[in-house]
């Protein structure tokens, strides 16, 4: 299956908001961005571009959409205190892994 130019683009479009918004609310209270943001895409686009080929479009991005939320929670939560990070980290986490998983799963079902 393939992945459609036009969902790619969207999905780059969205994830370039929603951490440009996370950038700029930690502009705003001057302070130090979380890391990891940028590194963290170097995961998540191949596990979604993956699971895309594998599963679909619209089942990567359903899950795909639930990785930035997640990550400007993780930004709004460190801006308040670095200790109330954890729900955004686990969200992001949370939908990174599952893409990566399916990913793996089409990978050898394509195999068999």
């Amino acid at each position: 299956m393939r992945i459609s130019v036009r969902t790619a683009t969207w999905t780059i479009v969205a994830i370039g908001v929603l951490l440009g918004l996370t950038a700029a609310i930690q502009g705003t209270a001057g302070i130090k961005s979380p890391p990891g943001d940028s590194d963290l895409l170097a995961f998540f686009l191949p596990a979604l571009a993956m699971f895309a080929m594998a599963w679909g479009d619209q089942a990567a991005a359903a899950i795909g959409v639930f990785w930035p939320l997640g990550r400007v929670m993780y930004g709004l939560g460190y801006a308040k205190a670095p200790e109330k990070r954890g729900p955004g980290f686990g969200l992001s986490f949370l939908s990174a892994s599952i893409l990566l998983l399916g990913a793996l799963a089409g990978a050898v079902m394509s195999l068999a």
